[in-house]
Parts: structure tokens; sequence; C-alpha cells
């Protein structure tokens, strides 16, 4: 007679050890990317966790346009903004520059200008948050801002009687 031997049982089969999956991008590190497709540089010594300080050098001529994007959390809201098209402090025309903002604002597709409480001149453009942004909503936007600095810009600097390019 020959011994029996008892086999152990096999361990029950264990599922494959998945990776983890790889963190999800705020919506600042989004930005960041969707830049890079643009053709837009980040100034990251200015930039902060809800902040993005871009430069857009135009290939329409339309020289370099620094565009501030933040993010503020608080409001669920998304802003870019446009400055460096001078101030009224010291403008003798007011009036008709504001008068001129007005009109560009009816004819802009996205965004308008404004006056700030330093009177400087700026450009904005404000989304909510609460729906997703990809990138070929940002690259409307961001590009869709860059061509109205384009087009209003030496315009409205000429109008404060400041040089199109300082």
């Amino acid at each position: 007679m020959s011994p029996l031997f008892a086999q152990a049982p096999a361990p029950p089969p264990q599922a494959p050890k998945s990776a983890r999956p790889a963190p999800r991008l705020t919506l600042i590190d989004s930005i960041k990317r969707y830049l890079q497709h643009v053709g837009a540089t980040v100034d990251q010594s200015k930039s902060t966790a809800d902040m993005v300080v871009s430069n857009y050098a135009d290939p329409r001529g339309g020289g370099k346009t620094t565009i501030v994007i933040v993010n503020d959390r608080r409001k669920a809201l998304l802003g870019f903004y446009v400055y460096n098209f001078g101030s009224l402090k010291k403008a003798t025309n007011r009036e008709d520059v504001y008068k001129f903002l007005l009109g560009a604002n009816d004819a802009i597709t996205i965004g308008s200008f404004f006056v700030d409480n330093e009177e400087d001149i700026g450009y904005k453009y404000m989304m909510s948050t609460a729906q997703p942004l990809n990138q070929n909503a940002f690259s409307t936007i961001y590009l869709t801002m860059a061509a109205v600095v384009r087009d209003r810009r030496g315009e409205i600097r000429q109008m404060l009687g400041v040089g199109a390019n300082n």
C-alpha cells in the first residue's frame, strides 16, 4: 500500500495589482499644459498656485501679449486678464476713450474692456469653473483674447498718447 499524500489546496487567485491612477491635475496645471499647445510660455517667477502669468508672441504681428489667468476658487470663476493698454490718469480725452471702450465691448466676441480703480485699462473674460475646461475651449478663449488685444491695443494707446509698443 502506498501512503496517501494530501495536497494543500491551491491559494485563491488574486486580482492583479493595478497601478495607482495618475494624480488628477489641478485646473492651473491643466491650463499650463493648454498654454503649451497654443504656443504660449508661462512665467513661473510670477505665477502662483491659483494664477498663471503667460506670454504669447502673436505670429500675426501683434507683438507679445501677457495674459494672466486667475482661478478664483471662492467665486468658482476663472478670469483671463490683459493689461498694458495704458492709463487714464493723465488722459485729456477720457470721455472719448470711454466711448471707444464701450463701442469695442459691443463689437468683440468675448470679454470686455474695463478701467480699474487705479485708472489702468484692461481687458478681461470670466468663466465659471463649474463646467470642465478642455483644450479646444481654452484655445478659443485664449487666442480670441490675443486677437482682440492685437486689433485694439494700438488704437487705445494712440488715443492715450502712448507709443504702440511701450
